[in-house]
C-alpha cells in the first residue's frame, strides 16, 4: 500500500475507534519499520501494514494487540480487521495496523522507546514518530532480514550519512546497546554482510 491507501485506512480506523471507545483518552502509538519511512517520505516504497509500539492504550500505559489479550485490545483488532477485509486486505494483512514487532523491539531497547513526536493526531488515534530516524535504521540493522530491511538500510545509510561499519556498530550500540541480544540476532553477521572486508 502506498502513503494515501495507509492515510484511508487510518481515517476509518480512527472513526471506528472513536465510536467504540468514546472517552477523551486517545491510542498512542510509535509508527515504526516501512510505514515510518513512508510517512516521513524517506521513501516512496510501499509497505503492507503499519507497524507500531503502543505506548498509552486509552490512558492506560503500553499494550500489546498480540500478547495477554484484554476485552479492550481483543476489540480493537476486531476492528482493524474488518476494516482490513472490507478494502479487500486478506490473512494477516488484514491487521494492516498491528504490534507484532514490538516484543522484538521492546527486548531490544530493555523496555524503552526512543523520543518521539507527533506525526498525526486523528480524534482517537495519536501516531507519533522517533524524533531521530537512526533508531529505524538501528532496528533494521538489528532485524537483518536481506529480503525486507536491506533496501530501506541502504536508503537510510545514504539519507544519514553512515557510511562505515563503525558508525553502523556506534549506531546500534547508543539504542541497543546489550551484547547478548545483538549477537542473538546475528547483528555482526549484518554488519559483515552491508560492509564486507575490502
Amino acid at each position: 500500500m502506498n502513503k494515501p491507501e495507509l492515510e484511508t485506512l487510518l481515517q476509518e480506523l480512527d472513526e471506528a475507534l472513536l465510536a467504540a471507545f468514546p472517552g477523551p483518552e486517545p491510542i498512542c502509538a510509535l509508527v515504526v519499520g516501512g510505514a515510518c519511512l513512508l510517512f516521513t517520505e524517506v521513501t516512496t516504497r510501499q509497505t503492507k501494514d503499519i507497524d507500531v509500539i503502543i505506548f498509552d492504550l486509552l490512558g492506560t500505559g503500553e499494550a500489546s494487540l498480540v500478547y495477554n489479550l484484554t476485552p479492550t485490545t481483543a476489540k480493537i483488532r476486531k476492528l482493524i480487521g474488518a476494516i482490513g477485509k472490507r478494502h479487500g486486505l486478506r490473512g494477516d494483512e488484514r491487521m494492516f495496523l498491528n504490534d507484532d514487532c514490538a516484543s522484538f523491539l521492546l527486548e531490544l531497547g530493555q523496555g524503552n522507546i526512543p523520543e518521539t513526536q507527533l506525526f498525526h493526531a486523528y480524534q482517537k488515534l495519536h501516531l507519533y514518530i522517533p524524533v531521530d530516524l537512526r533508531y529505524i535504521l538501528a532496528c533494521k540493522l538489528m532485524a537483518g532480514r536481506q529480503d525486507k530491511d536491506f533496501d530501506d538500510i541502504a536508503t537510510l545509510r545514504q539519507k544519514l550519512d553512515i557510511q562505515t561499519k563503525e558508525q553502523a556498530l556506534a549506531l546500534v550500540n547508543r539504542f541497543f546497546p546489550d551484547l547478548y541480544l545483538q549477537h542473538l540476532y546475528d547483528f555482526p553477521q549484518t554488519l559483515k554482510i552491508i560492509f564486507p572486508e575490502l
